[in-house]
């Protein structure tokens, strides 16, 4: 229900639901189109656990996906995005806020990608460069976590055309 709410409001939150562990059985939230959306989704990471998530674009689109959780504890996530195929495009552990990871793809092409969100130990950035996948093995975290995604469609190039030319009447207009 929630990911048709995604699919046709363009935004709407979500609740991890087990087991998740892998890009088969990933949390499917839903196709994302013009003019983009967004999804909050609520996790909760266990020891040895990794949380996966579906979604699809139907168009070019620009992702970005930021994680929030309390650092009490010890928590440190990892987050990877893959490609439909399997390959690891994109990895990050800390360029979010303290230990919180963050990613921003540009132009990233219609079709369907996961998000795994683990625990620090699980995978490295090396991951891009040998696809592989986080498993949950190697960390021993517990925490709650919550990831925002935002989708916003890229234009086209011929839209940006048109709406360069719109620029050029307006300035000669003012003159």
């Amino acid at each position: 229900t929630t990911a048709l709410l995604a699919a046709g409001a363009q935004a709407g939150a979500y609740s991890e639901v087990e087991s998740n562990n892998t890009l088969d059985t990933a949390n499917d939230l839903g196709i994302f189109s013009d003019p983009g959306g967004s999804v909050l989704v609520s996790g909760v990471l266990d020891t040895n656990d990794v949380d996966w998530f579906s979604f699809t674009l139907a168009d070019t689109a620009t992702l970005s996906v930021f994680a929030a959780f309390s650092t009490a504890g010890g928590a440190d996530g990892v987050m990877q995005i893959v490609a439909s195929g399997g390959d690891v495009i994109a990895f990050d552990d800390d360029s979010g806020l303290g230990l919180m990871p963050a990613l921003q793809l540009e132009s990233l092409s219609a079709g369907t990608y996961y998000i795994g969100f683990s625990g620090f130990g699980d995978v490295d950035s090396t991951s891009v460069t040998t696809d592989e996948l986080a498993d949950g093995l190697g960390h021993q975290q517990n925490f709650g976590y919550k990831l925002n995604i935002g989708f916003s469609v890229v234009p086209a190039p011929s839209a940006m055309a048109l709406l360069g030319m719109g620029g050029l009447v307006a300035t000669r207009r003012r003159r």
